[in-house]
């Protein structure tokens, strides 16, 4: 099959040669945010629950790392700068960019910076469009792009639909993803996995992908999950070549099915030489209930309705990726601060 469209727009000027994603755990130029506003998700509760969350995320990440924030208005960047001010949180590494969006999960919508041949920081963008269309994404679509602009950085376009918690890669070539997410039609119709291995091969320099097998949407709506199981919610990397994933053995857990599959297809898959992963265990937190009414959590099933809860749940995992974007250093240790003004 000849993959549609795969016209990669470039804007900028990127080396020639194999582009390269690094692994989450690289060393860091800077780390975004996108911060909660009054209009996301249709009702200003949203913002004003999670407000509190980035503050404190902010304090802690600035002393380590460079914070850079996508605030969605002047004004609302103006007041970020007195809530800033007013919990005594130093400006010094921090920055703050008026960019419009609709919604927090820069690691979904934001840009994946990957290295071209000549070591440069590029910028790549893969056509946001809400998690299939459930949410408004025109503004976080454009995001990658704005972010492009501050500094002059090269972008690229990918030719295909997909966000950035979808995806998880180990620096050396391999790559691990969902069928149920990357090669659904509510992002790549009629792509096929190979036609979606190139895309991954072209943007981000993998030579290996192992494929997850997801969740049907049916089990998805129950569990409230909308991004169609990122492979967050499965399987991580980790610098030494190990790969975390969710344990299945807890019974009760109605993603029992779901995760005793992935397993059996990390069991089944290899690396990028040929060997078989050190697979390691990790323990599905307890599922919680949360306010009826609150964030986009939905259905319970009866075991836990007989035992008292309330509410609506949440497909919790300790694998999850957090709402950041990392932005990586430079390979030869140059930082890029000075570029963003």
């Amino acid at each position: 099959m000849v993959m549609p469209g795969y016209d990669v727009v470039t804007k900028g000027t990127a080396g020639t040669g194999q582009l390269r994603m690094p692994p989450e755990w690289a060393p860091h130029d800077a780390v975004w945010l996108q911060w909660p506003a009054e209009r996301m998700r249709g009702y200003p509760g949203y913002a004003v629950k999670l407000e509190s969350i980035w503050l404190e995320m902010t304090r802690v990440m600035h002393t380590e790392v460079r914070v850079r924030i996508a605030v969605s208005t002047e004004a609302e960047l103006e007041r970020l700068g007195g809530q800033l001010r007013h919990f005594g949180i130093e400006r010094d590494r921090i920055d703050l960019y008026a960019i419009p969006t609709d919604d927090v999960w820069a690691r979904d919508n934001g840009p994946i910076f990957v290295f071209d041949a000549d070591g440069r920081v590029v910028v790549t963008s893969w056509n946001f469009n809400g998690w299939g269309n459930r949410f408004a994404w025109q503004d976080d679509r454009a995001v990658p792009a704005a972010i492009a602009d501050l500094p002059g950085l090269a972008l690229i376009h990918a030719p295909i639909t997909t966000e950035g918690g979808a995806i998880e890669v180990d620096g050396a070539g391999t790559l691990i993803a969902t069928r149920s997410s990357i090669l659904n039609p509510n992002r790549n119709p009629h792509w096929g996995h190979q036609d979606v291995e190139r895309a991954f091969r072209d943007m981000l320099g993998i030579r290996h992908v192992v494929w997850l097998t997801g969740a049907p949407p049916e089990v998805c709506e129950a569990l409230g999950d909308v991004t169609d199981y990122h492979v967050d919610i499965a399987a991580r990397f980790t610098p030494a070549g190990t790969v975390l994933y969710c344990d299945p053995s807890d019974r009760g857990d109605p993603r029992c099915a779901i995760l005793a599959q992935h397993r059996a297809d990390l069991q089944a898959a290899v690396d990028i030489r040929g060997r078989p992963f050190d697979l390691v265990p990790l323990p599905t937190p307890g599922i919680y209930s949360v306010a009826a009414g609150g964030l986009n959590f939905a259905g319970a099933s009866d075991p836990w309705r007989d035992q008292g809860c309330s509410g609506r749940f949440t497909d919790a995992a300790y694998t999850n990726h957090c709402v950041t974007q990392q932005q990586p250093k430079r390979p030869d240790g140059d930082l890029m601060d000075r570029t963003f003004g």
